[in-house]
């Protein structure tokens, strides 16, 4: 999806008169050295993203999973440094059966708002069976159901599969889900990896949309993960999508998917190319 020079130019400047502080930025705390278990850890990794104006975070489950046992107390110690906990990551394996229920449970008493859901993708060519889709949209949506009734919402974290072929696993899964259980943690930079349009997705489903993961790469593998403006690609048609729909939610910064050198050190040069790029 292209967009004119001058639209993009226009567009940081644009977003923080019509958005304000409609559109919040978070950071994903797996750039941060942390281990299963270490919940103070996690509060120091909080208070230095408060300091680099992070206005919340996400997780994987498993370094709140200790926590569950002392929710309440452990939601006080979440909420004093006033960053929100936006939601914690699972797969779509992890959240079957009574093992998703307690890490529902367990989040929801947390203060969480969301749990992002990640699955394997259909096909790496983005060709695939309509009955595997529908499966995995039915799959999808009975743990949507289950979060539902724990006041959480799903949002469904893509990686490159579902971006390829023009979208077209993700597009599947959101025109065969119910708007009123699924939206999405689209990962932009995955999506970008594996081929495909993100800002497409913005404009053809931005109320689908809970939040956005931001992260770039030099060279077509994982591996090469660079900080924000450094990468082969930037967000510019993004940025003028999000302008373009008036969408609002969270921006959320996703340095590493595990410790690796400088991932903390790039948080804050992330924090300004974001605002830069989207004027938030």
């Amino acid at each position: 999806m292209q967009f004119s020079r001058r639209a993009l130019l226009a567009a940081p400047a644009a977003l923080a008169r019509a958005l304000g502080s409609t559109i919040r930025v978070g950071c994903q705390a797996n750039g941060f050295p942390l281990k299963p278990g270490d919940f103070p850890a996690l509060l120091k990794a909080l208070e230095t993203m408060r300091e680099l104006h992070y206005a919340g975070f996400e997780c994987n489950y498993r370094f709140v999973e200790s926590q569950f046992a002392r929710a309440a107390e452990a939601r006080r110690q979440i909420e004093a440094t006033r960053v929100h906990f936006i939601g914690a990551h699972a797969s779509l394996d992890q959240m079957r059966g009574e093992k998703g229920e307690q890490i529902a449970d367990g989040v929801a008493a947390l203060g969480a708002e969301a749990v992002v859901l990640s699955a394997a993708g259909l096909s790496p060519t983005g060709h695939f069976e309509r009955s595997a889709l529908l499966q995995k949209a039915r799959a999808v949506e009975g743990i949507a159901r289950m979060l539902a009734q724990r006041r959480l919402r799903l949002a469904y974290h893509n990686h490159n599969p579902e971006f390829a072929n023009h979208n077209a696993e993700i597009n599947a899964l959101a025109e065969n889900t119910d708007p009123a259980l699924v939206s999405f943690m689209m990962d932009a930079g995955h999506g970008y990896l594996g081929g495909g349009d993100p800002a497409a997705f913005m404009l053809a489903f931005s109320k689908r949309i809970f939040g956005i993961h931001l992260k770039t790469f030099r060279g077509r593998e994982v591996s090469g993960q660079v900080p924000l403006g450094q990468g082969d690609f930037d967000f510019e048609d993004l940025a003028a999508a999000v302008q373009k729909t008036g969408w609002s939610g969270w921006l959320i910064v996703e340095e590493g998917g595990g410790p690796r050198p400088g991932a903390t050190s790039a948080l804050g040069p992330d924090r300004q190319h974001i605002r830069k790029l989207f004027g938030v």
